[in-house]
């Protein structure tokens, strides 16, 4: 019978992974809400989503 490789998360990565989700879960609502509330989102959330803060300055939003 072959072993199975470990696949457990040290609790160093848990929680690098749960930092990450939570700082890109509040940088989508933070982009969300200054576009809601007809303000330019800051470049550092937009960043963190993926998205070229220059690209997005010509977007148009409504």
């Amino acid at each position: 019978m072959s072993r199975q490789p470990n696949r457990s998360i040290s609790p160093q990565g848990l929680s690098r992974s749960i930092r990450s989700f939570a700082e890109t879960f509040g940088s989508a609502a933070s982009v969300a809400a200054a576009i809601e509330s007809g303000r330019r989102p800051s470049g550092a959330d937009l960043k963190r989503l993926g998205i070229d803060p220059t690209a997005f300055a010509g977007v148009r939003v409504f």
